[in-house]
């Protein structure tokens, strides 16, 4: 049924501590909100996996359920297999693991023939964003020519009904919140993805024109909380979901991005604040409020990951301790009380398990993710990335080495032996656990073209370099280097010696990762 409405890592477990949240930022209710929320019953510190850890077994059982026949997940629906899909992307991109990429041309290919737009604008936008999140991870341009194909199937279904705004069908009987929040934060990032767009029908103006109707269309409520949609009055009706709440979190993140309007992030965050306190159990868990065990909704149990997506990305633009709080008690509750023996999860995150499928286990995965973003995030994927000799071809530069990806050569290509050197500036001083650099046999090449002698160094300020790796003899793909508590704002891998072949001497690093505390 489909609704109408729609060692280096820290040990993972956490005592929730009482924000110290300054008064003249916020208005007394929010603080009082934010303190409940950060005052959750203290739990005791468990020896969890880590959040990596915990995705990896997570996404590994999800995939177990794609069907490559039918390019999709067998025990979920269609906008559902969109949904986990992205997850997976997101999962690769954040861990560098390829493992699981190979399902993302699959279902291309699969579905190319026409079934991307359909009677649904919200199963057509939920397509769209993940196709995006494929054009980011694969550089792949057909990906992005999809998504806006997609985008502007969309667009014909806007009319003056209500005053603006997307239906959610094409039999144009109602409109509601997901449909629209999904089409501003696609025409968002359509816009920051497409050099020049501006003027009438581009991506900015319809990203402009679908913000002026939502934030005044009523649906927005006076608690933050949003309901719904319109009724064929266009007032608003129907309950708060999850994932309504979750969605424009994103479309404003990113909409703050496309008009440099910072007060969008402070609107994101009032809609987070009513969720994270409103939206939850007695035990501050999230959840919907007509969850139940075994429901046989194929919908809703995908929406709490949604909400856990977008706050994480929220919380890349605005560092608020009760979003990262929020997102790590609520995974650590999920895998210790819904999981089943083999890392599958259910419904209530607050448990018990009742019984798994896709759309409870890429909720799952989301969650995750999310954990991953705010406490483990491999920061060098938004550093900017800079070499002191030419690559070997323009689409081998530094910025292939913080990508995220293995796929497609997504690689650092260069000469010059023993002088290649990658830099990367962070845009602020971090804590850095570890350092971690993926060599020519984790992107698919031969193994004696790995980075044979390298060293890693630091510097807070781009002046004063401290050595903190020194690497000789390598052979492996993938080589860890745990720093922990180390403070830098830049940090530069120096090959010295790019292989052992000997042949023509060449640096291929496929990822420099480091991996930040989140905070």
């Amino acid at each position: 049924m489909r609704l109408h409405q729609c060692q280096y890592f820290f040990r993972f477990g956490i005592l929730l501590s009482v924000l110290a949240i300054s008064a003249g930022c916020r208005t007394l209710q929010e603080r009082t909100q934010l303190k409940a929320a950060s005052q959750a019953p203290a739990q005791p510190i468990l020896d969890l996996p880590t959040p990596r850890e915990m995705a990896k077994k997570t996404a590994d059982k999800l995939t177990e359920g794609y069907s490559f026949t039918r390019g999709i997940w067998k025990t979920t629906g269609w906008w559902n297999s969109a949904n986990a899909l992205e997850s997976v992307i997101d999962y690769s991109r954040m861990t560098g693991n390829a493992d699981h990429t190979a399902l993302i041309s699959a279902t291309y290919k699969r579905h190319i023939g026409g079934k991307f737009l359909n009677e649904f604008n919200d199963d057509e936008a939920w397509w769209a964003l993940t196709w995006i999140k494929a054009y980011d991870l694969t550089h792949q341009a057909h990906y992005l020519a999809i998504a806006k194909t997609i985008f502007a199937d969309i667009a014909t279904h806007w009319d003056d009904h209500c005053g603006g705004g997307v239906w959610w069908k094409k039999d144009h009987k109602y409109k509601n919140a997901i449909t629209n929040e999904l089409f501003l934060t696609l025409a968002s990032r359509l816009h920051l993805r497409t050099p020049g767009d501006s003027g009438p029908g581009s991506f900015r103006d319809w990203a402009d024109r679908e913000w002026q109707w939502f934030q005044k269309s009523g649906m927005i409520s006076s608690d933050r909380l949003i309901v719904d949609g319109l009724n064929e009055q266009c007032h608003p009706v129907g309950q708060t979901f999850t994932y309504n709440q979750g969605v424009i979190l994103g479309g404003l993140v990113d909409y703050a991005r496309v008009s440099g309007n910072r007060q969008l992030l402070q609107d994101a965050h009032s809609i987070a604040t009513a969720a994270i306190t409103k939206l939850i159990d007695a035990s501050g868990i999230l959840r919907d409020s007509n969850e139940v065990a075994k429901s046989d909704s194929a919908d809703q149990p995908q929406f709490k990951g949604i909400f856990m997506r977008n706050l994480a990305y929220l919380y890349d633009q605005r560092r608020e301790p009760a979003y990262r709080d929020f997102i790590l008690n609520n995974l650590r509750r999920l895998w210790t009380d819904n999981r089943s023996s083999d890392n599958q999860f259910g419904y209530l995150w607050a448990g018990p398990f009742d019984m798994s499928d896709g759309a409870r286990q890429t909720s799952a995965l989301d969650l995750m993710n999310a954990a991953i973003s705010v406490s483990q995030p491999n920061v060098a994927l938004t550093a900017k990335a800079t070499a002191n000799v030419p690559s070997c071809n323009d689409h081998e530069s530094p910025a292939m080495a913080v990508d995220g990806s293995l796929i497609n050569d997504s690689k650092w290509c260069a000469h010059g032996d023993p002088s290649a050197i990658l830099t990367l500036d962070f845009g602020r001083v971090l804590t850095i656990a570890a350092f971690n650099v993926k060599h020519a046999e984790a992107g698919g090449e031969a193994n004696d073209l790995n980075t044979e002698t390298f060293t890693i160094e630091s510097s807070s300020d781009g002046q004063y370099w401290q050595p903190v790796v020194t690497t000789t003899d390598n052979k492996d793909k993938t080589t860890e280097h745990p720093v922990t508590g180390l403070k830098a704002r830049y940090a530069r891998l120096n090959i010295l010696r790019s292989q052992t072949r000997q042949s023509i001497f060449a640096t291929r690093i496929f990822e420099f990762e480091a991996i930040g505390d989140g905070k």
